[in-house]
């Protein structure tokens, strides 16, 4: 995992949840792995909750981290539109065809 990653995390996390957000982290193995990681630090603004249901939204699709993060503001055709609810639709979808 790249140094800029666990320096983030050393500056927005609480310490007692900063081994677990590091954890959370490395078990996205995907493509685009930092990458991804550093978008899901973008969206979770400090909460190990949203870093949680990131990473989920990762394994599924890690395209959705990269564009709510970097080009979702200027998408006119979400304005108004919580990402945070868009995860859990998404989980809620994939977790019935999981089934």
């Amino acid at each position: 995992m790249e140094q800029r990653i666990l320096e983030r995390v050393n500056r927005e996390f609480q310490d007692s949840d900063r081994d677990a957000v590091v954890q959370l982290l490395e078990s996205y193995v995907g493509p685009e792995s930092d990458h991804v990681r550093w978008d899901i630090l973008e969206l979770s603004e400090g909460g190990i909750g949203k870093v949680r249901d990131y990473i989920k939204a990762a394994q599924i699709d890690y395209r959705d981290i990269l564009y709510w993060a970097e080009h979702y503001k200027d998408d006119p055709m979400l304005r108004g539109r919580d990402p945070k609810q868009m995860v859990n639709e998404i989980l809620a979808k994939w977790g019935k065809k999981n089934e």
